[in-house]
């Protein structure tokens, strides 16, 4: 065989050619690839991923010409592999179709169900209007509840929130019943969209909607279940084929004891390492310590800096920040985007998804806004909180809350339900044929808006990665203001170039910091692959920074100085966004921007309680947990927190697994663990950290009881004043 024969042969697979060929459904191409591969069962059982996770190959909707082509596809690869592998090797092919058979065999039970149901008769414009507006009366109930929880509460647990209660006394969710409606409703719409080609590049556009009355509402009970379990399904197909593990068919005595005797057949879904894997362990626990910590902030930001009393409302003409804020929630969001990013949003020019981030930041807040006008009207029904705009009303809303023309057209066509919308938090208006534009209110008045602002650059692929050198320059600050010395430097040594992000010099320990300034996956199975793939290539690189210092100590000596060549050498990667391991990854750490700075700033973790007395309000401190050994922070006590970071061990005392259960017909059901997190209470907390939990409880309830009686003393005070002022001379 020749050197260039040899060249041929050498050539790797490429997921890129290899997507090429699934695009076009084309066997020659990918088979031409594949001939300039010395392929192997390893080349196969990779060749069979690539193909697994093209979503595009995933037929939701019966597509015949297409299905046809596909398994002509398969039926030439499995072909091709038999005869340049081995007998053995068809049988991975093989298995990736079945996948795809199944997956899609769930998405059509559920609408065949649907179809079947009383509400699946009336016409499609009826569905999508009862199932908007069973939505809207189901959130007027639980705001209805949930103040009366509030008015009722005789005390407030503000770690664990208010306990709403149904109609039978058990506890509901607010939060879990908001995140439900939101979904039902974009997966209900985007169904219909789906079947009756409600699609217009991409975004769906609504026939004009009917008025709809109890009876429909009452029937749309379905649509919303079904789109429920449509949200189930297309989870668990991700998890499937993007994070591996099976779907077992359970039948007869196979199937659980307990089983309903309608149920022929039981889906039963294992996810590696029975869902506890380290790629979903850390990423759930990413995404909920990041919503924990925008609740917090905000709490602290209200109390502190009253933010509720510096903003201009959206009825008047309003400026950008830091010009103005139309609500409280816009300076929280602008605040904890900029500490979450590394730098401050006012001053970054950058359009991700056409628009700079504190235009996405208006926006939201603005919707916000609307939404929340309807929830303050006095006994607002359900028909409050479906709110029609034409469009042109909308933009000059936006405009005159200080969007320009453009800009807020742009807002506009970047927040409307779209293909491939995960929820109406994102995405919560509708665009209709007639030119007006509905707000779904239920998910504007409980958006996170920082989370629906990276949750939605993120589905649409932008990245915020390319202000990683402001993160980096803010974390070498964080160091600075702490008297701790850090360096920031690149190295070329035999032909390789070392860039350092933050090399910390400290007692007796260099630490080797990559920072990476990143969006997290929002729980989504897809980006929860394609991010873990990133962790590990992030373990590389700060390893191998690691291993330049101590291959070439004449870089430490240059840069940093010879009384640290020769001693120890730790590699972490930083992230801006709350991700963490308990694990190393090859010796590298990870950690995140908020433990670290809370670390070196703030000797201890604090439980914070706020007490109003009058107008103003006492925030309480309970420390729970000493983070230094002695009066100040070390480099030992730095090398324990990243060996395990103090804020993810709390969380991951609270983790637990739990199964969902739905049906996808009438004669079959599925079960699939999930991760979720156990209610975080102060006793909890306490619990989870080794503190007497009766005397943290107690001493907040002290401290309770002595504003209680600072409030009642301060409003005798106040009535005594008024009776002198209004006392005739």
């Amino acid at each position: 065989m020749s050197v260039a024969e040899n060249a041929v042969k050498a050539e790797r697979l490429r997921e890129d050619l290899v997507k090429q060929a699934l695009s076009d459904i084309d066997w020659a191409k990918l088979k031409l690839h594949l001939e300039r591969i010395a392929l192997t069962m390893e080349d196969v059982g990779v060749l069979c991923g690539h193909i697994r996770r093209y979503s595009d190959w995933v037929a939701k909707y019966p597509r015949k010409a297409f299905e046809k082509k596909r398994e002509a596809f398969f039926k030439e690869l499995a072909n091709y592999v038999r005869e340049h592998v081995g007998a053995q090797a068809p049988d991975k092919v093989t298995a990736v179709l079945a996948v795809m058979k199944l997956i899609e065999h769930g998405y059509r039970s559920i609408l065949d169900v649907l179809e079947k149901c009383a509400i699946g008769k009336q016409p499609a414009e009826v569905r999508v209007a009862a199932c908007i507006s069973r939505a809207c009366y189901e959130y007027a109930d639980i705001l209805h509840r949930q103040n009366a929880a509030v008015r009722n509460a005789k005390s407030l647990d503000l770690m664990a929130g208010v306990e709403i209660r149904d109609d039978d006394g058990n506890i509901v969710s607010g939060d879990a019943v908001v995140e439900g409606l939101a979904a039902s409703v974009a997966m209900t719409v985007i169904m219909e969209a789906y079947t009756n080609q409600w699609f217009v590049d991409e975004v769906v556009v609504l026939p004009g909607l009917p008025q709809v009355e109890e009876e429909e509402r009452f029937q749309s009970g379905a649509t919303q279940v079904m789109a429920l379990y449509w949200r189930h399904w297309q989870r668990l197909e991700k998890r499937r084929r993007y994070l591996d593990g099976e779907i077992r068919t359970l039948k007869g005595a196979q199937r659980p004891p307990g089983t309903d005797p309608r149920i022929e057949a039981i889906l039963h879904y294992l996810p590696v390492e029975d869902g506890l894997s380290e790629r979903e362990v850390y990423d759930h626990l990413a995404n909920e310590r990041l919503k924990d910590r925008l609740l917090q902030t905000f709490m602290e930001m209200d109390v502190e800096h009253r933010i509720s009393d510096r903003s201009v409302g959206i009825d008047g003409d309003a400026r950008l920040p830091p010009d103005d804020f139309v609500s409280p929630e816009e300076i929280h969001s602008g605040v904890s985007l900029s500490e979450i990013l590394g730098y401050a949003i006012v001053d970054d020019k950058a359009r991700p998804g056409g628009l700079r981030l504190l235009e996405w930041l208006r926006g939201y807040a603005v919707l916000k806004e609307l939404g929340q006008q309807q929830a303050h009207k006095k006994d607002a029904s359900g028909d409050a909180f479906l709110v029609v705009f034409v469009e042109s009303e909308l933009l000059d809303i936006l405009e005159r809350c200080g969007l320009e023309r453009d800009v807020a057209v742009r807002f506009i066509e970047q927040t409307v339900l779209h293909r491939s919308s995960r929820d109406m938090f994102d995405c919560p208006l509708i665009r209709m044929k007639d030119g007006k534009i509905i707000l779904f209110t239920p998910a504007v008045i409980d958006v996170n808006i920082p989370l629906a602002i990276l949750s939605n650059l993120s589905n649409r692929g932008e990245e915020l990665g390319a202000k990683g050198k402001a993160f980096e320059e803010h974390i070498r600050d964080v160091f600075r203001r702490n008297k701790i010395e850090v360096f920031a430097f690149a190295a070329k040594r035999d032909g390789e170039t070392f860039e350092y992000d933050a090399v910390v010099a400290w007692d007796d320990t260099l630490f080797v910091f990559e920072c990476k300034n990143r969006s997290l996956s929002g729980n989504d199975p897809v980006s929860v692959y394609y991010f873990d793939l990133e962790i590990r290539s992030q373990a590389k690189q700060a390893a191998r920074l690691a291993d330049a210092l101590r291959k070439y100590p004449d870089i430490v000596e240059k840069e940093i100085g010879a009384q640290y060549v020769g001693k120890e050498v730790v590699a972490s990667v930083l992230h801006s966004l709350p991700y963490s391991r308990l694990e190393p990854i090859d010796g590298v750490y990870f950690t995140d921007a908020s433990t670290l700075i809370r670390f070196l700033e703030q000797e201890y973790f604090r439980v914070k309680v706020p007490h109003r007395i009058g107008n103003a309000t006492l925030l309480h401190r309970t420390a729970l947990k000493k983070f230094w050994k002695g009066d100040k922070p070390t480099a030992d006590d730095l090398r324990r927190e990243l060996a395990e970071p103090f804020p993810l061990k709390l969380s991951v005392e609270h983790l637990e697994m739990t199964q969902i259960d739905f049906a996808i017909s009438q004669t079959e059901a599925v079960i699939a663990p999930e991760i979720t997190r156990k209610p975080m209470t102060t006793r909890s907390a306490c619990e989870a950290v080794g503190v007497d939990a009766d005397a943290v409880i107690n001493e907040i309830m002290e401290i309770s009881g002595q504003s209680d009686k600072l409030r009642k003393k301060v409003g005798k005070r106040r009535a005594g004043s008024a009776k002198i002022k209004n006392t005739p001379a």
